[in-house]
């Protein structure tokens, strides 16, 4: 008998662990295809940008564009924005990744249609690296007026060469080394 209640106690243990288990496999992520969008925008754009020593921030724009893939499976930290809003994001990004092509360096006054210099912004790649501080993605901004939500992580961490994209952009991450969001 003692055998039975063994394997008994045992079943229900189990279940009860599969239980507790599956229950927090949910996710509640929002804005999972927003944040790739940018991201994906971030990677292609920073080929373009170098950063103090010269080096590319992203070597690996397919290694970049798979890393967000991925972890932007988090989602956005701040409430999505309308989709409208996401695009006008991603075309600045883009603007100013072309813009730097010829020349990293360049300043943002001397590029066409990327978006009006703000405090913070005075070359193109800064667009790129920071582009919560562009009025096309201010809505990446924790202090938005969208009413976004900050995020809950400040840790930051990535090397060069490594996924360099998400300012505030995935759910718990913040910018590493060339822009990286990163957990």
């Amino acid at each position: 008998m003692s055998y039975f209640r063994s394997l008994s106690a045992t079943v229900l243990s189990a279940a009860a662990m599969f239980s507790l288990v599956t229950a927090s496999c949910g996710t509640s992520a929002l804005g999972v295809d927003d944040c790739r969008q940018i991201e994906q925008a971030r990677c292609r754009a920073e080929a373009s940008c170098v950063d103090s020593n010269g080096t590319p921030l992203i070597e690996d724009v397919p290694a970049c564009e798979r890393y967000y893939r991925d972890h932007c499976l988090h989602g956005l930290a701040v409430k999505p924005p309308a989709n409208a809003s996401v695009s006008a994001c991603v075309k600045v990004i883009e603007a100013a990744g072309h813009c730097a092509q010829g020349d990293p360096a360049i300043a943002l006054k001397d590029c066409t249609n990327v978006t009006t210099v703000q405090p913070g912004l005075t070359h193109a790649c800064d667009v790129v690296t920071h582009p919560e501080l562009a009025t096309e993605c201010a809505f990446l901004s924790p202090d938005a007026s969208s009413g976004g939500q900050p995020s809950t992580d400040s840790s930051t961490g990535a090397n060069a060469g490594q996924p360099s994209a998400g300012q505030l952009s995935a759910a718990g991450g913040e910018t590493a080394q060339g822009g990286a969001a990163t957990e």
